[in-house]
């Protein structure tokens, strides 16, 4: 058997068939895996923002904080929050690892969720981890 590839590491700490309970700690490894996939020549650009969107993607779809309905004021509660300053705080460049906030808006049908994202990035330029 070959080894695993970046790709598919990423894919076993973010999908819920191999991971039932993502959380930070998770999201965190599959951005490390997506950091070293950037450094392989193998990766292209358009392999590279496919991960990405991925892995934000399935944060967004296994945060359960969304059924709750709360507002952005609690966007701290999120999942996708925590594994962003999880990253910041592990001197991950935010910018680089996340998406524009109209890449995951795209793949977003839900107003509620648009709104907080929305706001989430706001909060995140206003604390200086992205500009938009």
């Amino acid at each position: 058997m070959p080894p695993l590839s970046c790709t598919d590491l990423i894919g076993l700490c973010v999908s819920a068939e191999c991971n039932a309970s993502l959380e930070e700690v998770d999201v965190k490894k599959a951005l490390d895996l997506l950091t070293c996939a950037a450094r392989d020549d193998a990766v292209t650009d358009a392999q590279f923002e496919r991960l990405r969107l991925a892995i934000w993607r399935a944060v967004i779809e296994r945060d359960e904080w969304w059924e709750k309905r709360s507002g952005p004021e609690n966007i701290d509660e999120t999942l996708f929050y925590r594994s962003i300053i999880l990253a910041y705080n592990s001197g991950l460049v935010i910018s680089h690892i996340l998406p524009g906030v109209e890449e995951l808006i795209g793949e977003i049908a839900d107003k509620q969720k648009e709104f907080v994202l929305r706001s989430g990035y706001e909060q995140m330029a206003q604390m200086g981890l992205i500009s938009v």
